[in-house]
C-alpha cells in the first residue's frame, strides 16, 4: 500500500512540475511576444521621428527659400507630404508674441488679468515678472535676490532664458503658465508685438491698448464670419526667428511632435541661427 502511495504523490508531482513548466513556459513565450511588440513600437517611432525631423528640415529649406515657396508664418497648419506619410506643420513668426524679456508691465497685467487674476494679483505678478529680469546693476536688492534664487526661489536677476522658466516666478501657478505660456516668447527680443503675426488670443490682450492690434482682431473675427476674404498670409522677414512644429501620427495611436526654433538672418554665410531643436 505504501508504494502505492508512493506513486501517487510521484504521480500528483510529475502533474505539478508539468503545470508549472506550462505555466513558465507560456509567460516565457508572453514576453517574447511583449517584446517583439514593443520592438516594432519603437521601430515606428524611430520612423516617425525621422519623418517630422524631415519636415522640420523642409520648412526650413522653404522659409530661405523664394516667397512663392514659403510656409504661412501664423501658425497655420499646413499638409507636408513625406516617405508616405502626411505631417501637419505649422510656422509661427514669435514677433507676433509678447516678449518676457522686453514687453512692459502694462501689457504683462493685460495678459494676466485676461487669463483671469484680479487687478491687483496681475499687478503684483506682473511687477515680480519684471523684478526677475531686472540686471543686477538695475535691481537694487540683487544680492539678496541672488541669494534667494540660489534656494529656490525668488527672482534670479537675469533675462528669461526660455517661458517655462516663467514657472520659477513667485505667484504663477501651473493654471494660469498653461493659459498664457502659449501667447509668450524669448525670441522676439522687441517690446513691439506685431499685430500681423499675432494670433487671436494676443490680439484679444493688445486690442485694449493697441488700435492696430483692435483692428487686426476686428479683420479676424470678419473673416471668420465671411463678411471679407482672408487676408493673405504674412511672408517671411528677415530677422525674425519662427517656432516650427511638425505632428505626425502613426500607427496604435502612436504620435510624434517635433519642434525647432530659428531665426532667418539674412546673412549668406550664416543664414540661420538655431536656437532649439526636438
Amino acid at each position: 500500500m505504501a508504494a502505492g502511495r508512493d506513486r501517487g504523490i510521484a504521480i500528483v508531482a510529475a502533474l505539478w512540475a508539468s503545470a508549472i513548466l506550462a505555466v513558465v513556459v507560456l509567460s516565457v513565450l508572453q514576453l517574447v511576444r511583449a517584446d517583439a511588440r514593443l520592438g516594432r513600437g519603437r521601430e515606428d517611432l524611430a520612423e516617425l521621428g525621422a519623418v517630422a525631423d524631415a519636415a522640420v528640415n523642409i520648412t526650413v529649406l522653404a522659409l530661405l527659400g523664394p516667397a512663392a515657396a514659403q510656409w504661412p508664418v501664423n501658425g497655420a497648419a499646413v499638409g507636408v507630404p513625406f516617405a508616405g506619410h502626411d505631417v501637419q506643420v505649422s510656422v509661427q513668426d514669435e514677433a507676433g508674441k509678447i516678449d518676457l524679456n522686453t514687453t512692459g508691465e502694462p501689457i504683462l497685467r493685460q495678459l494676466l488679468t485676461g487669463a483671469g487674476l484680479d487687478g491687483e494679483a496681475a499687478r503684483r505678478l506682473a511687477e515680480s515678472i519684471v523684478t526677475w529680469r531686472q540686471s543686477p546693476e538695475g535691481n537694487r536688492a540683487s544680492a539678496v535676490n541672488s541669494n534667494a534664487y540660489a534656494a529656490g526661489y525668488g527672482p534670479r536677476s537675469a533675462l528669461f532664458q526660455s517661458v517655462e522658466e516663467l514657472q520659477l516666478v513667485t505667484g504663477m501657478t501651473q493654471d494660469l503658465y498653461r493659459r498664457i505660456a502659449p501667447l509668450l516668447t524669448v525670441y522676439s527680443q522687441t517690446p513691439w508685438i506685431d499685430p500681423s503675426f499675432s494670433s487671436e488670443a494676443v490680439l484679444a490682450v493688445l486690442s485694449a491698448v493697441d488700435a492696430n492690434a483692435e483692428a487686426a482682431l476686428r479683420q479676424l473675427e470678419e473673416e471668420r464670419l465671411g463678411v471679407r476674404p482672408p487676408a493673405a498670409s504674412p511672408g517671411v522677414v528677415l530677422g525674425h526667428a519662427y517656432t516650427i512644429t511638425a505632428e505626425l501620427h502613426g500607427p496604435a495611436a502612436a504620435r510624434v511632435v517635433r519642434t525647432a526654433v530659428v531665426r532667418v538672418t539674412g546673412q549668406p554665410l550664416a543664414p540661420l541661427l538655431i536656437y532649439r531643436w526636438g
